[in-house]
């Protein structure tokens, strides 16, 4: 429903109208591609290549009609705003998605500001000169925002308007030029220098970008999925002709020099002062239309980063009343700004071509991938010869590309810009995956009882039950006192959104027993304890905020074995601890007050199992006892197999004697089911160790299905360890996401 809105998080999201239909469509294809790039770049090409630049217009349009092709398919499965970074989002991993969508701003925003430059330019050489070159071009770029932030039916029935004009003053152009045509002049001028005619291709390519300006305002078209294709198609056979025809006719002019105005030159020449002065402000127009154009297919891509967790919430938010995204719009607006006042004519066209060639490139190989990984998904428009067409439009562009290197700072601005982006985006993710879903205000901390002797090594134990805390502290005391360290003991009062955070001090009274508690038999052990009480909405986020405040290296956790919370894996509060600590976890299921002494640890080599060792050899070492490490395997395994099992279990054992000094068993157990067996050799030791998976930083797939079966099934004591590792829990979390 166009007036639909939705409330998450008790912000209103409004969705974008569908007010476009065809006319629109092609408005916003036209209009892109009939612009600065055929008033300006046409008299550049015209001086590189003379009338072989019909030759680069071809070129450049035949690139960009294998990269066309793939949009039809992509937009008729995904019919929404966002174009290329859309459908890279639903076929690759996190960072790369988000690198097209990135490398998609920076070209629709550098795209109109190489339009809005262009404008200055036409406006200082033909109408005014201004003192400041740029002015008239930041005046229209205020407007632009405006209109668009007005609405999107308003700036589609503008764009509609002076499309249709700028096509009408070009056909007069052209009229006015033929006459003039000289065929052996044309060929006289024609450059057989294919390199040169490559070049200029590069160079004009933005002219044939706004067909992908069509698909990134999908989610305000009518019937998006015929709507579109069509729209494409047609408005790039309509350019593609014109351009053709008006380099003819910018030839026939035969200038003396041919610069950036020279279409404005030649129909001067042709039409007289006033049909020149008229197609010069056709050529205004045009430029106009264009940055209209990006400024919408600009601030869609960056409405749908937004919608899709790679830019901030805020940017995605539709305003109400216009239904426009305002503040992507901003966002947009200010980019603009930048470029206009960094760069000059030829670089901007440059740095724009290099990250929307990158883009193009990207999208087709998803387009070879996401073949691969839906098979059955429905699409209502194929590509014909997948692979083979996207390979060749991924080759032609890779050949464009590799022309735009002969301009370095273009080039070299635009992989800055682009790796930048990057940067900032793993930086947010990081920041971002500390913070719970929803976010709730910081705890307080209402109470703290420092240790005497502090230390740099710190074991947080938060303390739910009191009738687990005997048991805790003498884990972390184990742990502690092997680093000459120090236990952090944390009681959480969760209070309701409701409730006022002053009214803590009621709770005070019963939590400072439990604390007492721990101080108690922390005192036992000569072990230095820190004791917190915090009050917060949000458990974990209290319990993440105490370890980040007071450095601790380890988390030891109480934990039942299981979890009937839906949508959890570990339980909820677990869950949220396992996946944003950033330090080690010790989940323990504790069972009766039994003394541990013998350990038995699964294993088969990995970092988190190798961490499990440290910490046992801590307890060992603090309470007695004996280790056994072991390995599952069934009755029918092979001989070879066995032994490559023995071989690892017995180098395991020489490390763990010459780094802790004592020496564990090990053994193999013989069982067809590899949690069943552990279980079952359990019964002989006090307590089952199982360190993660070395996949994934997710619950699922760190502890899986098999540690979750053990904890849940076995009447012994359960003991997960998961080891921090910053880089790789970093990335495997964003390219998971």
């Amino acid at each position: 429903m166009e007036n639909s809105a939705e409330i998450n998080n008790n912000n209103i999201h409004t969705e974008l109208g569908r007010d476009l239909g065809l006319t629109s469509a092609l408005a916003i294809g036209v209009g892109t591609m009939i612009a600065a790039g055929i008033f300006t770049l046409s008299g550049l090409a015209v001086r590189d290549v003379g009338s072989a630049a019909i030759l680069s217009f071809l070129l450049a349009a035949v690139v960009a009609t294998f990269t066309a092709l793939t949009y039809c398919e992509f937009v008729s499965i995904y019919p929404e705003s966002g174009e290329g970074y859309f459908y890279s989002r639903k076929t690759f991993s996190s960072p790369l998605a988000y690198f097209v969508g990135w490398a998609l701003v920076l070209g629709y925003t550098s795209s109109c500001a190489f339009y809005l430059s262009s404008l200055s330019s036409y406006f200082n050489e033909f109408i005014w000169e201004m003192s400041l070159k740029s002015l008239s071009g930041l005046v229209i770029l205020a407007g632009l925002t405006l209109l668009n932030i007005k609405g999107t039916k308003e700036s589609g029935s503008f764009q509609i308007i002076v499309t249709i004009g700028k096509v009408i003053l070009l056909v007069w152009f052209i009229f006015g030029g033929l006459s003039s045509l000289d065929i052996a002049d044309v060929a006289a001028k024609f450059s057989t220098d294919f390199v040169r005619i490559s070049s200029t291709a590069a160079m004009v390519f933005i002219t044939f970008f706004g067909f992908s300006a069509i698909a990134a305002s999908a989610g305000e078209i009518k019937n998006p999925v015929k709507t579109i294709p069509r729209a494409i198609f047609i408005s790039m056979g309509i350019v593609t002709l014109l351009y053709i025809l008006v380099v003819l006719v910018v030839v026939s002019a035969k200038l003396t020099e041919y610069t950036e105005a020279a279409l404005g030159i030649a129909a001067r020449q042709f039409l007289g002062p006033i049909g020149g002065l008229v197609i010069v402000a056709g050529a205004l127009f045009s430029m106009l239309s264009a940055s209209n154009a990006s400024i919408m297919a600009g601030s869609r891509v960056a409405l749908s980063m937004s919608r899709l967790g790679h830019l901030p919430e805020k940017i995605g938010q539709i305003n109400i009343h216009t239904r426009t995204p305002v503040f992507a719009l901003i966002s947009v607006s200010v980019m603009i700004l930048i470029f206009i006042l960094s760069f000059n004519l030829e670089d901007l066209a440059y740095f724009a071509n290099t990250v929307l060639l990158l883009t193009r490139i990207l999208v087709n190989a998803a387009l070879i991938y996401h073949r691969r990984k839906y098979p059955d998904l429905e699409r209502p428009f194929r590509v014909p010869l997948v692979p083979l067409l996207p390979l060749i439009a991924i080759v032609t562009n890779l050949y464009l590309l590799s022309q735009i290197l002969h301009h370095p700072f273009p080039v070299i601005t635009a992989v800055a810009c682009l790796l930048l982006g990057e940067f900032i985006f793993l930086g947010w993710k990081v920041r971002q995956l500390e913070i719970l879903v929803p976010p709730t205000p910081p705890s307080q901390v209402v109470l703290e009882e420092p240790a005497v002797n502090q230390s740099d090594f710190r074991v947080l134990v938060p303390l739910a039950n009191p009738d687990h805390v005997n048991q805790l502290i003498k884990l972390a005391a184990a742990v502690a006192a092997k680093h000459q360290g120090e236990i952090v003991a944390l009681r959480v009062v969760e209070i309701s959104e409701q409730t006022p955070a002053y009214h803590e001090a009621a709770y005070l009274d019963k939590e400072k027993q439990v604390l007492e508690l721990a101080r108690s038999q922390a005192r036992q052990y000569k072990v230095p304890i820190t004791s917190l009480i915090r009050v917060g909405r949000n458990v974990a986020q209290a319990m993440l905020e105490t370890s980040r405040e007071q450095n601790c290296d380890l988390i030891v956790l109480g934990w039942k074995g299981h979890t009937s919370t839906v949508g959890r894996i570990l339980g909820s509060v677990v869950d949220d601890i396992v996946n944003s600590a950033r330090t080690d976890v010790m989940l323990i299921k504790l069972t009766g007050d039994k003394l541990l002494q013998k350990f038995l640890l699964p294993t088969a080599g990995g970092a988190h199992a190798q961490r499990a060792e440290k910490y046992i050899a801590s307890l060992i070492g603090f309470l007695g006892g004996s280790l056994t490490v072991c390995s599952v395997e069934s009755s029918d395994a092979a001989t070879d197999r066995i032994n490559k099992v023995n071989e690892r279990l017995d180098q395991t054992v020489a490390r763990i004697t010459k780094t802790y000094g004592f020496n564990p068993e090990s053994k193999i157990i013989t069982h067809n089911s590899v949690s069943d067996g552990i279980i079952q050799e359990a019964e002989n030791h006090d307590a089952i160790v199982i360190g993660a998976s070395g996949h994934s930083i997710y619950p699922r797939v760190l502890f899986g299905s098999i540690p979750e079966s053990i904890a849940k099934n076995s009447n012994q004591p359960v003991i997960l360890i998961k080891h921090y590792q910053p880089v790789k829990s970093l990335m495997g979390r964003i390219f998971e996401e």
